[in-house]
């Protein structure tokens, strides 16, 4: 296989995000950027408020309808005084220590809570283990190299799995094939229904143990 290459921007599952639900694992997604708030949350403990409890409330969640496309809060005209006001309140909030924020910066709009993108499509996907016989199905972004389902299967599965081959069948599954690690699952030929007129099984990933632990 060629030389292990990692995407820059990672993408994430809608089931990922949603576990990140709490107030001391805070996700939420906005026009598809996924935003990883802990760390502003973490340092606002001592210096709590009502809005930061309505964030929290919505950790997980997506909140697309309260902005716009660039991160800019959403309006509506209050009915009480005539002037504009934010749909969501917690974008008021901010870090009080520099090193847990991007200065000047809304949350909406800071690089520093970025930590990647929602994915267009979940993938199924089969691994199979040559060694044990064992395969199991896996559900992985449409964006993710092989690397990237590489690294996922072992922190999910099987901490070894660098001491595995990781190959697919072609020529009408009569030979065993290389695959490129820096290529997705359709830029390696491993495609799905998506686009086929007909019912598919999810594409297949054989696993041939190398018996060399040292590179797992």
């Amino acid at each position: 296989m060629e030389t292990k290459t990692i995407n820059k921007l990672r993408y994430y599952l809608r089931d990922e995000i949603v576990l990140h639900n709490k107030k001391d694992d805070c996700w939420i997604t906005i026009h598809g950027n996924v935003y990883d708030l802990t760390p502003m949350i973490r340092d606002r403990l001592d210096h709590w408020n009502s809005n930061m409890d309505y964030l929290v409330a919505h950790a997980g969640k997506d909140l697309t309808h309260f902005f716009h496309e660039n991160g800019e809060p959403r309006t509506e005209i209050s009915a009480r005084t005539g002037r504009p006001r934010v749909l969501f309140p917690p974008i008021l909030e901010v870090a009080l220590s520099e090193f847990a924020k991007t200065k000047d910066a809304m949350w909406s709009q800071d690089a520093f809570y970025h930590i990647g993108r929602v994915t267009r499509r979940a993938r199924l996907l089969r691994i199979i283990n040559a060694l044990t016989a064992q395969s199991l199905y896996m559900t992985v972004c449409d964006e993710d190299t092989i690397y990237d389902i590489q690294q996922k299967y072992k922190q999910r599965y099987n901490h070894h799995a660098g001491s595995y081959e990781w190959r697919k069948f072609s020529n009408g599954g009569t030979a065993c094939g290389q695959l490129n690690l820096s290529g997705t699952l359709d830029e390696n030929g491993l495609t799905d229904e998506e686009h086929s007129a007909v019912e598919l099984p999810p594409p297949s990933i054989w696993l041939y143990y190398t018996d060399d632990l040292t590179i797992a």
